[in-house]
């Protein structure tokens, strides 16, 4: 098809009229990232995130995992939007006589028959998420994004032309290529003023995200350097100004799917904790000079988080949603100091040690009424770290006899210390960063003290705090860290424990994944390979591993009152209890705390196994 010279120069005032639309409207945006300060460093280990970018973008591997239906039409238009990426080159350049495609040699008419393969599956692809956001209303996010619909609409008529335009016989050719170049025109500005601005920035934030989940740095809170610095200190988010500026891409890259809020457990509950909320409110504030707690998050909202990560895991497009609630905590615990919801936890662990408010003397107690040996630097091969729950919760005396029952049999070489701090995981999650420094740095002397080289616990919340939180405060913090998990898989691998394998009296049991074990550390299979090696099935529960619902118990839910209608133990008990299960395993010592009594037996993983190890062996 030839064109006109007129023709050659609409098109060329339209592309430049649009490119020219879209910088100016695309340099706000960029100016609100750039005002933000740099929270860390984010371009180390390039390779890994390079590799993170192939596998979450191009191979979709979080939108499919999320919602696999959805996520698979959201691939169909994706591929679409890479391969007609060729095709619209081709398609600007062919009035100037320049044939793109013609590159291809040979291969461009299967070229061409490839493309209208792909534009019948991003037809399909883009019709089905028509189709859940705007008819099945009771599973689509709300409010509505007509946006959305415009860009659907777009992007159908934009497969529905190209179709028109390489058969045999187009119908009305040239208003065919017209339309199809029009639409193309109009889009890039459109998605500047939409939620498929993630189409240009979501590649560049998922680049950038942490590399673990949850992966918090100290504050600086030595008070000489903090006296000296000549730079305005802020303790956390105080003000929406705060916010870094990967924080502040997080806010303008979000697509508003809702993923984030239906797996936050708060929210399934009713509370008000809205993480998709509190993004956007994040979006609306950039540029606003107002407190970050009220405008972009309420305290309300900020204290029913149980920072149990399932909103962040889930998303897409690599927001960060657990850096906006840990900097909303320390600005409330290091500047405010108001609406905090765990004041008497962190001040029973500044007075006692503990959130359960004993003396020390209960620990020497204990130790010497179950009668667990004292570690020897030097002789004992693994610090057995007991962790708040076991040490001073009398109910969890069972799980700690059971585990050293377990130890004995196998001949491990183990120890505790004669005194031992809270590790300070849930003071960081109420944003008390004072104290958490605190109290790593009184433990990290005690290891060092001791030379400990190797550390096992029950406890995920430890186990996590100990193998990802202590080097960011020590540099020199080396200790093998495992869970106790872990550890009994090992020793079952190496034929050190037997085990009846009879699955003791046969009773229907299920496994809660802890989310500090789980989602955090990914530790899935060790639990479930010790329970079904002592003969069990487990029934899987419907949310489960890395979907797997909190128990309530993370940021000191364990140890305070929760005044909310619904609590998350009570959404998670009646899942537990509907799956059927007589017995429930878990492999936390909070989770068991929290959801004890939701069926008629509930066990830590080591009871589980010291049962099997106790019973004698079938012939």
């Amino acid at each position: 098809m030839s064109f006109s010279v007129v023709e050659q120069a609409v098109l060329i005032l339209l592309v430049l009229g649009t490119a020219a639309l879209f910088i100016k409207d695309l340099l706000p945006k960029i100016r609100h990232i750039r005002a933000g300060q740099a929270d860390r460093v984010r371009t180390d280990r390039p390779g890994e995130r390079g590799a993170r970018v192939v596998r979450e973008v191009l191979f979709q591997s979080r939108v499919i995992e999320g919602r696999p239906v959805a996520g698979l039409f959201h691939a169909f238009v994706f591929i679409g939007f890479l391969f007609f990426g060729f095709e619209t080159i081709d398609h600007f350049l062919e009035p100037f006589g320049v044939p793109f495609l013609a590159l291809l040699g040979a291969a461009e008419p299967v070229f061409k028959v490839f493309l209208a393969i792909v534009a019948i599956f991003v037809s399909v692809g883009i019709l089905g998420l028509a189709f859940r956001r705007f008819v099945m209303v009771n599973i689509s996010p709300d409010p509505k994004s007509w946006s959305s619909g415009l860009v659907a609409l777009i992007i159908f008529l934009l497969m529905v032309t190209y179709v028109n335009g390489i058969s045999a016989e187009p119908l009305m050719e040239r208003a065919n290529w017209w339309l199809h170049a029009l639409l193309i025109i109009v889009f890039p500005p459109l998605i500047l003023h939409s939620k498929h601005f993630h189409l240009l920035i979501a590649p560049v934030d998922i680049y950038f995200r942490t590399h673990h989940l949850g992966d918090y740095l100290p504050l600086e809170l030595d008070e000489e350097k903090l006296m000296a610095s000549e730079e305005e200190i802020s303790l956390g988010l105080e003000a929406v100004a705060d916010a870094p500026w990967k924080m502040r891409m997080d806010f303008l890259t979000c697509v508003e799917c809702k993923r984030c809020t239906e797996q936050c457990p708060a929210a399934t509950c009713d509370q008000e904790l809205n993480p998709r909320g509190f993004i956007l409110d994040g979006r609306a504030a950039l540029g606003v000079e107002a407190p970050f707690i009220g405008t972009v998050i309420s305290a309300t909202a900020l204290g029913q988080c149980t920072s149990c990560g399932a909103c962040e895991s889930i998303c897409p497009v690599g927001i960060e949603h657990l850096q906006v609630l840990m900097g909303a905590k320390r600005a409330q615990a290091l500047a405010s100091g108001k609406d905090m919801v765990a004041g008497e936890f962190l001040e029973s662990v500044d007075r006692y040690g503990n959130p359960f408010k004993s003396a020390t003397s209960t620990r020497k107690a204990l130790l010497e009424e179950v009668g667990i040996p004292i570690y020897e630097a030097g002789t004992t091969e693994y610090l057995l770290w007991l962790g708040c729950v076991w040490t001073y919760n009398e109910d969890a005396r069972s799980s700690l006899e059971a585990t050293i029952r377990v130890l004995d049999k196998a001949g491990v070489s183990y120890g505790v210390l004669e005194e031992e701090s809270c590790s300070g995981h849930h003071s960081r999650r109420q944003g008390e960063e004072l104290q958490f420094q605190t109290l790593a740095a009184e433990n990290i002397s005690r290891f060092k003290e001791h030379s400990v080289a190797k550390l096992v616990t029950p406890c995920p919340h430890c186990f996590h705090t100990f193998r990802r939180e202590y080097p960011t405060v020590d540099e020199e913090f080396e200790i093998e860290t495992i869970h106790h998990s872990e550890l009994f898989v090992q020793l079952l691998q190496q034929g050190r424990l037997s085990l009846s394998g009879d699955g003791a009296d046969g009773r229907q049991l299920t496994f809660h994944d802890p989310c500090y074990l789980g989602r955090y550390e990914n530790v899935f299979d060790a639990p479930r390979d010790v329970i079904e090696r002592a003969g069990f099935r487990i029934t899987e529960l419907p949310r489960r591993r890395r979907r797997s619902f909190c128990c309530g118990g993370g940021s000191a839910g364990f140890a305070r009152e929760q005044d909310v209608a619904r609590r998350v133990d009570q959404e998670r008990k009646q899942e537990i209890a509907a799956s059927g299960a007589a017995t429930l395993v878990t492999a936390c010592p909070e989770c068991k705390m929290m959801l004890d009594a939701a069926v008629e037996e509930t066990l830590d993983l080591s009871e589980l196994l010291a049962r099997s190890v106790d019973a004698p062996i079938g012939e």
